[in-house]
């Protein structure tokens, strides 16, 4: 292969005259090619001109190369096997979009996504759904027992006092006891001690059962039945709680409590009417061994759970067990938002439920003049009211300004007892009665949700049990509302109770401005 080597530089030379013909073979030794030896690419390329690269110059011809001029640019050629679309001057291809390319000195404007409705949004985590599922079958046991035990109390006392005192029994040992079970709570393994506690409860109602089938049981077997089965309660409680922080993380907790309070509503309205149907055709002893069976379900669901298991503790002394006590009372106090969330709790167990749920009963018989099957129906609305509740706070989740939300659901429950109290028509009274019921349970998950949210793990138990003890003041709320109706009316009772909750609100409100600006 011949080497191409750089040419010398060019003498002097003269110009020729202009008379003077120029000769041939002095040209440069640069011969052009012949027109027949040229390809013709033109005609047989389909793109048109492009520039070709000769393979190798002929023998004895020095090319030398092109080179494009410098202020020129060479055009940008496409490819030979690709067509170039035809594109009007200023309109895109259709099927070739061009890229919105934004100016690099202009801001990029942000478009805010649509928000998106998740109801449902923590039953995206595994342990959030089986926990879920005790708690939807343990709360089913729950209200089976109370039918259950609404009629045997009646059954065996024949005294009105009596039966409303067995219906709230259970919940005294919360307010003897509920800080002792948030001591354990911290202590022990929440999933262990839960399963443990949902297991006695199942053996105690068995037991029941058996002893009400041999027809062996009398009124101081129910009362002693109702306070153990309290007891169980004061772990349970807290131990659920404490466990849900655990579970989903800290912006689902709002949706979280909502869907947990959804399977109380749910097996609320539910429950009832099948456990009547089955006392009715199967008697007590069947009832109970069939509420027996709901809770051991509940007890294998909580086992299905995988946590971490929790570090080792020391052996807990009386000593110890009271300063722990103490710690978590101290941290109440100097905490004036959990302070203030705890004071609220009072509210809707001690002055709304008594008196707008409580005194259902002594509004259809006294007030609206009907018999079983509508008071079964103003019952039922109230269970309505719980699960539409749920669902919208479930569907909103923490869309923030939970301070307002709290304020919010105690003016509802405020409202909605006032309404009722003045209504005398039955047919308004089953949206009013949803309406608090939905306020009520906006207020429990909204604050059981800021209240977890904002305490430490070490003290979660502690601080649940002593808030647990708001439920456990219920039958202090039921004994005075029975004792205003007496004396002066239900409506009289729901009035009174209606400006004791909006008065006593605002007043907690200006007290503890942290509330307010809980977000």
């Amino acid at each position: 292969m011949k080497t191409l080597v750089p040419e010398p530089a060019a003498p002097e030379v003269s110009l020729p005259a202009a008379d003077e013909a120029p000769d041939v073979a002095a040209a440069p030794d640069v011969i052009p090619p012949a027109a027949d030896e040229a390809p013709d690419v033109a005609a047989a390329h389909p793109v048109g001109d492009i520039l070709v690269q000769p393979a190798a110059p002929a023998p004895g011809r020095r090319l030398r190369p092109r080179m494009p001029h410098p202020r020129v640019p060479r055009p940008h050629m496409p490819h030979p096997h690709m067509p170039r679309p035809h594109m009007p001057r200023g309109v895109p291809h259709p099927h070739m979009p061009r890229p919105h390319m934004p100016h690099p000195h202009m801001p990029r404007i942000h478009v805010p996504r649509p928000a998106q409705v998740r109801t449902f949004e923590s039953f995206r985590h595994r342990n959030y759904r089986f926990l879920w599922a005790s708690s939807l079958f343990f709360s089913g046991a729950f209200w089976l027992q109370q039918v259950v035990i609404g009629w045997m109390a009646y059954d065996l006392t024949g005294s009105a006092l009596l039966t409303s005192l067995a219906m709230g029994l259970d919940a005294l040992p919360i307010l003897i006891a509920g800080p002792i079970g948030g001591l354990l709570v911290d202590r022990w393994d929440k999933r262990k001690l839960l399963a443990g506690v949902f297991a006695y409860q199942a053996l105690l109602a068995l037991g029941f059962g058996a002893i009400t089938l041999m027809g062996l049981v009398n009124a101081w077997h129910l009362f002693a039945f109702l306070f153990l089965m309290g007891m169980g309660w004061v772990i349970a409680d807290p131990a659920r709680m404490a466990l849900i922080p655990g579970i989903v993380p800290r912006h689902s907790l709002v949706n979280a409590f909502a869907l947990n309070s959804l399977a109380f509503s749910v097996s609320r309205l539910a429950v009832p009417a099948l456990g009547g149907a089955l006392l009715a055709f199967a008697g007590a002893g069947a009832a109970m061994l069939l509420e027996a069976a709901i809770v051991a379900v509940a007890v294998a669901a909580i086992l299905w759970l995988r946590m971490d298991p929790a570090p080792a503790k020391p052996r807990l002394s009386a000593s110890a067990a009271l300063s722990e006590l103490a710690a978590g009372a101290r941290y109440i106090r100097e905490n004036p938002l959990i302070l203030g969330l705890l004071l609220f709790g009072f509210l809707p167990p001690v002055l709304a439920l008594p008196f707008l749920t409580g005194l259902i009963p002594v509004y259809a018989a006294e007030v609206y003049g009907v018999g079983p099957a509508e008071l079964g129906l103003l019952m039922s609305s109230v269970g309505g009211g719980f699960l539409v509740g749920t669902l919208i706070l479930a569907s909103i989740g923490d869309a923030g300004r939970k301070g307002m939300v709290i304020m919010g659901s105690i003016a509802l429950m405020a409202a909605s007892m006032a309404a009722f109290a003045l209504n005398p028509s039955l047919a308004l009274a089953y949206p009013l009665l949803a309406i608090g019921s939905a306020g009520t349970m906006g207020f429990f998950s909204v604050t059981g949700a800021a209240m977890q949210g904002a305490l430490p793990d070490a003290l979660r138990g502690r601080v649940s049990g002593i808030y647990i003890m708001t439920f456990g003041a219920m039958p202090l709320g039921s004994l005075a509302a029975g004792m205003i109706a007496e004396s002066f009316g239900a409506p009289a009772a729901t009035m009174i109770a209606a400006f004791v909750v909006a008065f006593a609100a605002l007043a907690l409100a200006l007290k503890f401005p942290e509330i307010r600006r809980l977000d």
